[in-house]
Formats: C-alpha cells, sequence, structure tokens
C-alpha cells in the first residue's frame, strides 16, 4: 500500500467528537432557523438594476423581432414586384399577339 493510500485509510478512520460537538451543532441549527433573506433582501438600487435589464432585454427581444418582420415583409414585397412584372411582360406579349391576330383578320 503506498503513503498516500496510508494516508487516507488513517483520515478516513471512525473518531469521536470532540467535546461540545453536539451542542454546537444544534446551536447551528437553531441559529439557521431565522427566517432566510432571499431574493427579496436586495436594495432598492439592485431592484432597479435588475428591471432595467429586463425592460431592455424585452426591448431589445421586440426589436429585433421587428427588425426580422419587416426584412421578411420587405423579402416579400420584393417577391410580388418580380410577380407583378412576369406577369405585366406575360400579359403585354399576349395583347400584341392578340392585336396582330386581329390586324391579320382584317386584312383578309
Amino acid at each position: 500500500m503506498n503513503p498516500l493510500e496510508r494516508n487516507l485509510r488513517e483520515l478516513m478512520k471512525p473518531r469521536a467528537p470532540s467535546p461540545g460537538f453536539a451542542e454546537k451543532v444544534i446551536a447551528h441549527a437553531y441559529a439557521s432557523d431565522k427566517p432566510r433573506k432571499g431574493w427579496f433582501h436586495l436594495p432598492s438600487w439592485q431592484w432597479q438594476a435588475e428591471l432595467a435589464l429586463l425592460v431592455l432585454m424585452f426591448g431589445g427581444a421586440l426589436f429585433v423581432h421587428e427588425q426580422q418582420r419587416r426584412a421578411e415583409n420587405e423579402r416579400k414585397r420584393e417577391q410580388l414586384i418580380v410577380g407583378l412584372r412576369i406577369t405585366a411582360s406575360k400579359l403585354q406579349k399576349v395583347q400584341d399577339r392578340l392585336a396582330r391576330i386581329q390586324l391579320h383578320l382584317e386584312q383578309q
């Protein structure tokens, strides 16, 4: 067995508690029965800072969402314009062809 293992075994052997140990544990338990301060014990400036941080985070999320919505709407608008231009071009070709057919029929 190496020295580290021997030291560990020695440290892990059961020992009798020191005198007054039980009284110290009980005193500590009673001391910890006091109402614990939770999150609500923060000073007002910390509350204000945390509230400001939450407002900024929420506002930032809304801003990003609005920017994404606007970008999506702009992309859809561009697609609509391209679609309308294609449609107008096709309709112009159809009108030109109908006009030629009508002219040809009138000449006969």
